[in-house]
């Protein structure tokens, strides 16, 4: 199992350990597909003109704290598929880092997700996704955000992340103040995270 440390999507050092495998079973596998290349067609997931992808869908394993997500490096990847996963066998917030399993490793998100997972026992699904309109309305409308000095990609930031989602409703948007244009949709399944999300969306393309 090769571990490695590195500069994560362009932004914070994380390390992970990687063992190659298969690409992970899921029962809602098919449905996060179609999710994330809805969200990649809206352009709230995808690559910068620099080449630093953004935005990541993942589900969590029922009856564990693990969760299969989006790989590391597949911003660009349309349409998406199953090899294009891999499961987050264990995290530790403390030392920003993964255990992962499956054709790709995790990415730096992959913590935020996890502590999500963590912080509530009914998320059955997270969504990460970057789009300049939906940050700037859910700010205007006061939407729970996490502290401006937690940056992405560190252990602050999902301890913050963490300790938000445990004080809202069972289907959520929170803004990642530290994480430019960041925002977070969490839900006990895929369908009604995506649809958190595109009630932002819809109302933010109206204003």
């Amino acid at each position: 199992m090769p571990t490695s440390t590195h500069r994560d999507e362009g932004y914070i050092k994380f390390s992970f350990a990687h063992e190659a495998a298969p690409a992970p079973a899921h029962p809602r596998l098919h449905d996060l597909m179609r999710i994330r290349d809805d969200l990649h067609e809206w352009e709230l997931i995808g690559v910068l003109p620099d080449g630093i992808g953004y935005g990541n869908v993942s589900a969590r394993i029922a009856g564990t704290p693990r969760f299969v997500i989006t790989g590391s490096g597949t911003g660009l990847k349309f349409p998406i598929a199953a090899e294009h996963f891999c499961e987050v066998v264990s995290f530790d917030v403390a030392k920003n880092s993964v255990v992962c399993r499956g054709p790709l490793p995790a990415s730096s998100e992959s913590m935020s997700h996890g502590a999500i997972y963590a912080a509530r026992s009914d998320a059955g699904a997270v969504i990460h996704i970057h789009d300049r309109v939906m940050f700037r309305l859910l700010n205007q409308e006061g939407a729970p955000q996490t502290p401006a000095d937690a940056a992405f990609g560190t252990p602050e930031m999902a301890l913050a992340v963490g300790r938000l989602a445990a004080t809202l409703p069972p289907v959520a948007c929170l803004v990642m103040a530290g994480h430019e244009d960041g925002i977070l949709a969490f839900a006990p399944d895929p369908r009604s995270a995506r649809n958190a999300l595109w009630d932002v969306y819809a109302r933010s393309r109206r204003e």
